[in-house]
């Protein structure tokens, strides 16, 4: 029978792991305990080397000292297999830190603000383990757990990351969201537009960077470097996290606009991406709905599909390669509003932050 390895990192003082399952030598009845167990450099090696059938798909589940099972689903292998986890015991979803949002101070906007952090489920339990960060706006629409009174719909995205966290499918992560109600188009307009004026992004940038990015790095266990720091935004939180990853691509990696504003001072963005492509490149996606009719009036209806497919031509004809560095979907049916960002929203997720292992 081929050998099969497990192994389970944990902190050995939270408590010893053993494993059961349903094909023998596991049962769910009774704890097989772990071959041997070794320390690592930020938590211990629990190893399990199993023999089960050849062809046999076992489904098998950590517990933590023989009476709590891990949060997670069932694990699956092939025998023969080598497969390494992380287990959660304690918490089953990830959850908002405090509260209330935190207030910081920006020198670079001459005001406060405010924002929220989501922490994942492991974040307590798995102590010296480090995330990585999305940085996301409009944080008063972001999260069904802490709904604004003014906003009759949000994104849901605490309830679309907890359900990718339980089907196991992307990295844990830090989701920092800043409240941009107040303020709104100055903040994330790169550029003034001539009807709705703004134009203040690049303070807010330098707030996001030189301010809250450091603030955030030293209170919370981040993992800081460019292909950790990610950024996501829709309609003029979409155009600004373009703006952002392609301007500092030296602190944001990646970035997802969900129907992006590109439409904004007569497509300067637009312009923009067909002039000069950053170095190092950001890794980005790009998304809209689209009407159903093509006679429809309506821009909310519309959601500015024309000026995306414009933005994505004009990256693809400069710098960009389709399914590597830049991925554009459309959404038909679907209209510029919440509702229509938080249906679709566990896609671009999972490509900013899949599971590598």
């Amino acid at each position: 029978m081929p050998r099969t390895v497990i192994e389970v990192r944990y902190p050995r003082e939270l408590g010893v792991i053993s494993l059961r399952g349903d094909t023998p030598p596991l049962s769910w009845e009774h704890s097989v305990p772990a071959t041997s167990v070794t320390d690592g450099a930020d938590e211990d090696h629990f190893r399990f080397e199993l023999s089960f059938p050849l062809g046999a798909l076992v489904e098998w589940k950590p517990m933590r000292d023989g009476t709590l099972w891990s949060s997670e689903r069932n694990y699956t292998l092939l025998a023969g297999e080598s497969v390494s986890v992380s287990p959660r015991f304690e918490k089953r979803a990830g959850y908002l830190d405090a509260a209330e949002p935190h207030v910081i101070e920006s020198p670079e906007l001459g005001r406060e603000l405010r924002y929220r952090v989501f922490l994942p489920p492991s974040y307590v339990e798995h102590r010296t383990k480090r995330y990585p960060v999305l940085y996301a706006h409009d944080a008063q629409a972001l999260f069904a757990a802490a709904p604004d009174p003014g906003d009759a719909h949000s994104w849901r995205m605490d309830e679309a990351l907890n359900e990718l966290y339980d089907y196991g499918v992307i990295e844990e992560i830090i989701v920092v969201a800043v409240q941009t109600k107040q303020h709104r188009l100055e903040s994330l307009s790169p550029t003034p537009d001539r009807e709705y004026g703004g134009g203040r992004g690049d303070d807010y940038l330098r707030f996001l960077i030189e301010t809250l990015k450091p603030h955030v790095d030293a209170n919370w266990r981040t993992r800081p470097e460019r292909e950790n720091t990610a950024m996501i935004g829709a309609s003029m939180g979409g155009l600004f996290s373009f703006y952002a990853a392609w301007r500092r691509s030296d602190v944001f990696g990646r970035a997802a606009c969900l129907s992006p504003s590109f439409w904004w001072d007569d497509r300067r963005m637009i312009h923009l991406a067909q002039e000069v492509c950053p170095i190092p490149r950001p890794w980005l996606y790009i998304d809209s709905g689209a009407a159903l009719s093509q006679f429809e009036q309506d821009a909310n209806v519309r959601d500015g599909f024309q000026h995306t497919q414009a933005m994505c031509k004009a990256l693809l004809n400069n710098c960009y390669e389709p399914g590597v560095s830049l991925l554009s979907l459309t959404y038909a049916g679907f209209q510029h509003d919440a509702s229509a960002w938080a249906a679709r929203l566990a896609i671009p997720l999972q490509l900013l932050f899949p599971r590598v292992a």
